[in-house]
């Protein structure tokens, strides 16, 4: 399986990174709210970014080698869904993620 991609707020990973563990799902509602954590792969982070994050000048996009994550994955809708917390061990890189001048996310992939 391929790598799998989150967009987070910097707050919330540095929690995680406090805590040993990941535990949101999407903006604005935690795993436990909606019992997974929405992932995307490399060709749709950006429309995800575009949908959920237009407003915010920064986020940290996650990527995830799913060999580590330890819970069970499933593909739904087309997206991964990741369905536990997610150990920060299986987090490959945590890329900080601005603006460019033109007001778009500046995101290494997609």
């Amino acid at each position: 399986m391929t790598e799998l991609l989150h967009l987070a707020l910097p707050a919330e990973w540095d929690a995680a990174l406090a805590a040993g563990t990941y535990e949101r799902s999407t903006r604005g509602k935690s795993l436990a709210e909606v019992g997974f954590i929405h992932a995307s792969w490399p060709h749709q982070v950006r429309a995800t970014a575009e949908a959920f994050y237009a407003d915010l000048a920064e986020l940290v996009l996650l990527r995830i080698d799913p060999a580590l994550v330890g819970a069970e994955i499933k593909v739904e809708d087309g997206f991964p869904h990741i369905y536990g917390a997610l150990p920060v061990e299986a987090v490959r890189e945590a890329v900080p993620v601005r603006r460019d001048a033109a007001g778009r996310l500046d995101l290494p992939v997609g």
